[in-house]
């Protein structure tokens, strides 16, 4: 099992969309919640796979106004 993932977090009007790959997306009401709301997500999708050691690295896709 890998050790870390990185995900992309987007905002979007309820929270946060976080992209761990473009299978696989997650929500978030709070960043503050999003690295166990990846873990729980894990989780679900390999429930024979621990996934508690994961490091998630966060990275914020910033919007750009045109």
């Amino acid at each position: 099992m890998d050790t870390e993932i990185t995900v992309t977090a987007r905002q979007w009007s309820h929270g946060w969309e976080l992209i761990l790959d473009e299978d696989n997306a997650t929500q978030v009401r709070t960043l503050e919640r999003a690295k166990q709301q990846v873990r729980d997500y894990l989780n679900t999708v390999h429930p024979e796979i621990d996934h508690s050691e994961l490091r998630v690295h966060l990275v914020l896709e910033l919007r750009t106004s045109s």
